[in-house]
């Protein structure tokens, strides 16, 4: 399945703006109806009407984050895990306190000790090497 393009997209800010319902916007644009209702929802705000380059911001930026991994998403958890490895805490130990004592700016985060090996092993800055701060 295609995803809505940016001209699509001011396709349906202009019939809405012109009053043409969902469902014919869809026949128009030859999409199922629940794709162009799910998009109107998805894009547009509580008080603001759905309009094409808002919704194509917010779908880049979703696309930007895509396939990212959470350490790598979130600059004050990856500081955090650096930083306890660097203290010679196991991935273990980092995963256990996150979940049950969190720092205050990781509030409601969580990792796995996978995660955190498999930033070790794959993703860490090599010139760190954090892997040498790990038990054996």
């Amino acid at each position: 399945m295609q995803r809505i393009t940016y001209y699509e997209r001011e396709q349906i800010e202009h019939y809405l703006r012109t009053g043409k319902k969902k469902r014919w916007i869809a026949r128009r644009l030859k999409r199922d109806h629940s794709v162009i209702i799910r998009e109107i929802k998805n894009h547009a705000g509580e008080h603001l009407p759905y309009t094409a380059k808002v919704a194509q911001e917010i779908t880049d930026r979703k696309k930007k984050n895509a396939n990212k991994r959470k350490i790598d998403k979130h600059e004050d958890l990856k500081k955090h895990v650096i930083e306890k490895l660097k203290a010679d805490w196991s991935p273990e130990q980092i995963a256990g306190r996150l979940e049950t004592e969190p720092p205050v700016n990781l509030l409601g985060v969580t990792l796995s000790h996978e995660s955190i090996y498999n930033f070790v092993y794959n993703h860490a800055e090599k010139s760190e090497e954090l892997y040498n701060h790990l038990r054996y």
